[in-house]
C-alpha cells in the first residue's frame, strides 16, 4: 500500500501554489517558489518559465485541468510528496529535527519497506533532506534541509513562505551596518522559531562561516550575522531575483 493515503495528494496542493503563480505573475525562477518549481522542471534551463506559464494559462478556462497538468509535470510521486509534507509539519523548528528510521516506519504502517525507502530517496535526490546510514537497517535517521522547508512550508502553513521571509532578512543585513541577530528578527516580525529557521539557512548559504554564528544551544540555525562586500552584492542579487526585478 502506498504511503500516501487515496483521499490526499500533495501534489495537487503544491500544483494550486505553483497556479496561483502564474495567474499573479510571481516570478519562478530565482522567485519566491523557485524551489517548488525546481520539483516540476528538476532539468534547470530545460524547460522556458515564459513557455511554462503560457502553456498553463491555455488551460485557464478550466482551473482544475490546469492543476491536474502542473500536477503531471511535478517529478516527486505523491508517496515523497505525502512524506515531505508530513516532515514539514512535524518539525518542531525548522532545521535540527531528527526522524529515526523506527519513527518514520511506524508512521506509515501500511507501506512497505521499498516504498518508504523509495520515498526517502526521492527527497534525497531533490536536496530535501539528508540521510545518515547504519549497519542493520536502510538508514538510521533523516533530517530536513531548507529546500524541504521551502517546497512545502507555503502549503502546511497559511502565508508563510520560507524564501520570501529570506529576502525580508536579506534586506535587513543590508541595510545594516552591524549585521543582524536572530532573536531580534524573530522579534521585530513576529516569526516564530519555526518559521525563521528555514529562512535563516537560505542566508546562510551566501554568508562565509566567519561571519555566521551558530546556534550554540540557542534554538536558531544561525543566531547573528554581518556580510562583507561580495556577499552584500550576492544578497542583493537574491533580493531581486526573489522580487522579479
Amino acid at each position: 500500500m502506498p504511503i500516501a493515503p487515496p483521499d490526499t495528494s500533495p501534489k495537487r496542493d503544491l500544483a494550486r501554489k505553483l497556479f496561483d503563480a502564474v495567474l499573479s505573475g510571481i516570478p519562478l525562477v530565482g522567485g519566491p517558489l523557485a524551489a517548488l518549481y525546481s520539483v516540476t522542471h528538476p532539468a534547470k534551463g530545460e524547460v522556458d518559465e515564459a513557455q511554462w506559464r503560457s502553456d498553463v494559462s491555455d488551460l485557464l478556462n478550466s482551473i482544475e485541468q490546469a492543476v491536474s497538468y502542473i500536477t503531471d509535470s511535478i517529478q516527486l510521486s505523491e508517496d515523497a510528496a505525502f512524506l515531505g509534507k508530513w516532515i514539514s509539519e512535524k518539525s518542531n523548528d525548522g532545521w535540527s529535527d531528527i526522524f529515526g528510521y523506527e519513527e518514520v516506519v511506524a508512521e506509515f504502517p501500511d507501506a512497505s519497506k521499498n516504498e518508504m525507502l523509495e520515498a526517502v530517496g526521492e527527497l534525497e535526490l531533490e536536496d530535501m533532506v539528508s540521510i545518515s546510514k547504519c549497519l542493520g537497517k536502510p538508514f538510521s535517521h533523516i533530517r530536513a534541509t531548507h529546500k524541504l522547508f521551502e517546497v512545502f512550508d507555503p502549503i502546511v502553513f497559511q502565508n508563510v513562505n520560507p524564501r520570501e521571509d529570506a529576502a525580508t532578512i536579506a534586506n535587513e543585513l543590508l541595510t545594516s551596518e552591524s549585521g543582524v541577530s536572530a532573536s531580534d528578527l524573530s522579534e521585530q516580525h513576529g516569526w516564530s522559531v519555526r518559521r525563521i529557521n528555514p529562512a535563516l539557512a537560505i542566508v546562510g548559504e551566501f554568508i562565509a562561516d566567519g561571519r555566521k554564528s551558530r546556534s550554540m544551544g540557542q534554538p536558531y540555525v544561525i543566531r547573528s550575522m554581518f556580510v562583507d562586500a561580495q556577499e552584500r552584492a550576492r544578497l542583493r542579487r537574491f533580493v531581486n531575483q526573489v522580487s522579479g526585478n
